[in-house]
């Protein structure tokens, strides 16, 4: 009996070491954005933008551009966050990854949907889409939108 000591302990804590639970990531904020904020919410949150462009093509909408990120508005709400793939770094739900689409697959699993553009991952209706570039298999940009937009 006294043999078995060490394997029973090591197969028990084998249970607790090295394995950490998947954050829960529902894609309720992108760089602490979410689908629901406004032009006042993001200004608090991400500051002045560095620049603000209107839609030529749609008069209520706007681009806010901030340094590794672009947030579209429409009718004054969040549309869009678009990060560029090379961006320094991206959170989600308050976890930060590189941009990098192994890196969203090791946080977020296998995508919900493969376009001819890239990969879409989805929570309730919150999306994420990976841009990715069909020759070079480059990440080209994130962008995180409402389904209603689509």
């Amino acid at each position: 009996m006294v043999m078995f000591k060490p394997i029973l302990i090591g197969i028990m804590l084998s249970g607790v070491i090295g394995t950490h639970p998947a954050p829960e990531v529902d894609l309720r904020n992108v760089n602490g954005i979410t689908l629901y904020d406004d032009a006042g919410d993001i200004v608090r949150k991400q500051g002045k933008p560095a620049n603000v462009a209107k839609d030529p093509y749609l008069a209520e909408s706007e681009i806010y551009d901030y340094p590794d990120m672009r947030i579209g508005l429409r009718g004054g709400i969040v549309d869009f966050v678009e990060i560029p793939g090379g961006a320094a770094s991206l959170t989600i739900d308050g976890e930060t990854v590189p941009p990098s689409a192994q890196a969203l697959r090791e946080l977020l699993g296998e995508p919900d949907y493969k376009a001819e553009d890239g990969i879409v991952f989805q929570r309730k209706e919150a999306l994420l889409k990976l841009f990715i570039d069909n020759e070079t298999q480059t990440l080209e940009r994130i962008r995180y939108y409402h389904l209603a937009s689509v």
